[in-house]
Formats: C-alpha cells, sequence, structure tokens
C-alpha cells in the first residue's frame, strides 16, 4: 500500500516516519496528519510534508491546487474558476487581457472600453453596436406617443404603435408617410428613384432602404453609424419634432 512520503504501512499498523508513531488504522493515521505541529498536511492531496515551506512549494507547483500570486499568504482555491473569481474581485485582475488594476473602478471602465460590458445587468459583448443594441432593453419608457397618453422606449416604438393603427388617436400608417413627405428635410430620407413614383424611406449614412418609417428609426437607433441622425441636428431628429407639431 503506498501512502505517499513519511507514510507506511507494515502489515499491521499505520506508520508516521517523522514522527515514528504506529496507528491501527488508516483514518487515524491521517487525523494525526491534519492534527501535528511537527509536519505540514496537504488535505486535497493526501500527502505529508516535512515543512511548511515544503507543503507550500508543493501547493504552488501542483496542477491540483489553484493558488493566488497575489494574496500575501498562501490561498488555495478548489477549481480554477473559483481563484478566477477571486482574483477579479479582490485583486481587479481582468481575465482575458490579464491585466491587474489598482480599484474597481478601473477595472470596470477597462471593462466597459475593451469589453463592452453593461453596467446594468453585468452582461459582456462583441462590439459597441451590439452593446447599444441591448441597452435599449435597460431603457425607461419615457416617450410618449404623439397620438396619446402611452408611452414607449424609442420613437421606434411609438411610430410602431401609429402605424398599427392602435392608437386612440386614429393617426394611420398613410398620415405618418405623408407627414415625413411634408418635411423639409424628406429629400434626405426618401429615395424617390423608381418608376411609377414609388419611393422608400432611406437612411442618408449608409443607404439602406426601408418600406417603413418605423423601420428606417429601428435602424438608426440599432447601428452606432447611424445614430447621430436622432440627434441635434440630424434629419430624423428634426423629423420626429415635426411629427410632433403635425399631430398635435
Amino acid at each position: 500500500m503506498d501512502l505517499g512520503p513519511y507514510l507506511a504501512f507494515d502489515g499491521v499498523n499505520y506508520i508516521c516516519t517523522i514522527c515514528e508513531r504506529t496507528f491501527s488504522s488508516e483514518t487515524a493515521l491521517y487525523a494525526h496528519c491534519r492534527s501535528t505541529s511537527r509536519h505540514s498536511w496537504c488535505e486535497r492531496c493526501s500527502r505529508v510534508f516535512i515543512s511548511l515551506q515544503a507543503r507550500n512549494s508543493h501547493l504552488q507547483g501542483s496542477k491540483k491546487h489553484y493558488i493566488c500570486p497575489k494574496c500575501p499568504h498562501v490561498q488555495d482555491f478548489k477549481a480554477f474558476q473559483e481563484l478566477q473569481d477571486h482574483l477579479v474581485e479582490s485583486h481587479y485582475f481582468c481575465p482575458d487581457c490579464k491585466l491587474y488594476y489598482s480599484s474597481f473602478d478601473k477595472l470596470q471602465e477597462h471593462d466597459i472600453a475593451r469589453h463592452h460590458l453593461c453596467i446594468t445587468c453585468g452582461d459582456y459583448f462583441a462590439n459597441k453596436n451590439n452593446l447599444q443594441m441591448h441597452q435599449q432593453k435597460h431603457q425607461p419608457r419615457t416617450m410618449e406617443c404623439y397620438g396619446c397618453y402611452r408611452c414607449f422606449k424609442t420613437i421606434s416604438g411609438v411610430l410602431i404603435h401609429l402605424e398599427s393603427g392602435s392608437c386612440v388617436s386614429e393617426v394611420t400608417e398613410e398620415e405618418l408617410d405623408d407627414i415625413a413627405r411634408e418635411c423639409y428635410q424628406s429629400g434626405k430620407y426618401i429615395y424617390t428613384g423608381f418608376e411609377g413614383g414609388e419611393w422608400l424611406y432611406r437612411c442618408p449614412s449608409c443607404d439602406y432602404t426601408f418600406a417603413k418609417l418605423s423601420a428606417l428609426y429601428q435602424h438608426a437607433e440599432d447601428v452606432l453609424l447611424c445614430s447621430s441622425l436622432l440627434s441635434g441636428d440630424g434629419c430624423l431628429a428634426k423629423l420626429a419634432r415635426f411629427i410632433a407639431r403635425s399631430l398635435q
């Protein structure tokens, strides 16, 4: 029976060769190893070590142990993920970049900039555009409908509501289209290059075309490159204000 270094079995008794003591069972031998101060014990590997230094060397080199490289005292974790969680929470470590930061705030700044972290729910995203699309889920319903008192998260939500004909104002999709064509900005977002007078909405930033006004606004809300159209002097921002005035 192989009990490892410094432990033996002679066929009758279990022996601690360091202390020169015998025990009637393996359980009694291991209980001694755990409690004595004359040598050190690794519970996970069921091994005895001649000194604390020898045990710590074993912990640092063994693949069965996950040791924190930053803590001043030896801290051993049962699983790799537990060690990773400890490094992130206690030492502000980025596992992907293998970088440590001086504070939680610094790590969070890095995660937002480099790994597109949503600070509301803690999810990560592949790129900034995906993060912005996701963050719409967390937006409060502050956008009031132009025709009633219902509130939505986005302008596109208001327009979908109006286009569906479910608004108590009885505004229709055709009326919205007429208002959009009347706006002095219409040359920027309406494409008329079809035979027979047909037309579509067009994103002036990327030239994508859409059959519905709400789809054009959804596109601008979702695509970072085109989002500037919705703010300040952007043509879709001006159109939204024109629609609001027209329906009041």
